[in-house]
């Protein structure tokens, strides 16, 4: 059985770490980035899904091919799915694996 890859991106090492560890628990593979990857560091790894932990430039967030969800812990207006819970993430990510 093929596993899911997703990429996890932020500044926040803590946040990162932890939305990491939470979408190891879908049995997927998990890459943490802990800063903004080019599109090239992107494409290596190859990822079903990005989660984005804010605060990332919203020019970043235009170029992105796969399908992103956002966390954070402060609610927002915005286009992309925005996960402020685990529960909400784990929905999310059910959504687009």
């Amino acid at each position: 059985m093929r596993r899911h890859r997703i990429m996890v991106i932020g500044s926040n090492v803590t946040t990162v770490q932890r939305v990491s560890s939470h979408c190891l628990k879908q049995n997927a593979e998990v890459f943490p980035y802990y800063c903004i990857p080019t599109l090239e560091e992107i494409s290596l790894f190859a990822p079903h899904v990005l989660v984005l932990c804010l605060p990332i430039p919203e020019k970043f967030q235009h170029q992105l091919l796969q399908p992103c969800i956002l966390w954070s812990e402060q609610l927002m207006n915005d286009k992309s799915p925005l996960a402020t819970t685990f529960t909400e993430l784990s929905a999310y990510l059910d959504k687009f694996l």
